[in-house]
């Protein structure tokens, strides 16, 4: 199971294209410094990630028989609607501005480090990774993330992220 920083930089890496946007945004109105701030965590939420994930898939691998399998990278687009009030009150630079997306940011953060939503990241589909929703041959339904097309009735290399999510193992 990721820690806590784990589901963290996951989460700041799925808002890395939100970081960019802003980042952009304070620097042109002037608060270059914020600006940088917000793109350097973006960025190391993005580099954490893909640091994870290069040393996740070669630990504990665990071969799984898939019953049934559907496509599920519909649902990232679900996620980016939580992009759209960001944009409604896109900040000023003031500090009621800052603040109130600061909290609803941390709200935000809070659901999807506690959700369970880890597989559900705009970044990791731009990376070439699919999301599958698998049933096994146990009875269990999980989410799967893979670069590559999954048939039913096959048997999988994985490794566990969390409850229910696997990683595609490195071949």
């Amino acid at each position: 199971m990721p820690s806590f920083l784990i589901r963290l930089l996951l989460f700041l890496s799925s808002y890395f294209p939100l970081a960019v946007i802003f980042s952009v945004q304070f620097y042109m109105k002037g608060h270059c410094w914020v600006g940088i701030a917000i793109l350097a965590v973006g960025t190391l939420g993005l580099t954490g990630v893909s640091i994870y994930i290069a040393v996740a898939r070669r630990l504990n691998t665990i071969t799984l028989a898939v019953e049934r399998i559907s496509r599920r990278d519909g649902d990232a687009m679900s996620y980016i609607v939580s992009y759209i009030l960001p944009f409604i009150a896109l900040p000023s630079g003031n500090l009621a501005d800052v603040m109130s997306l600061g909290v609803f940011l941390f709200v935000l953060g809070v659901l999807y480090i506690n959700s369970g939503m880890m597989h559900i990241n705009p970044m990791l589909n731009l990376a070439g990774w699919h999301v599958y929703e698998v049933t096994l041959k146990n009875g269990e339904t999980a989410a799967f993330l893979s670069r590559r097309h999954i048939r039913k009735d096959k048997e999988i290399s994985v490794v566990r992220m969390d409850d229910n999510i696997y990683l595609e193992a490195k071949s």
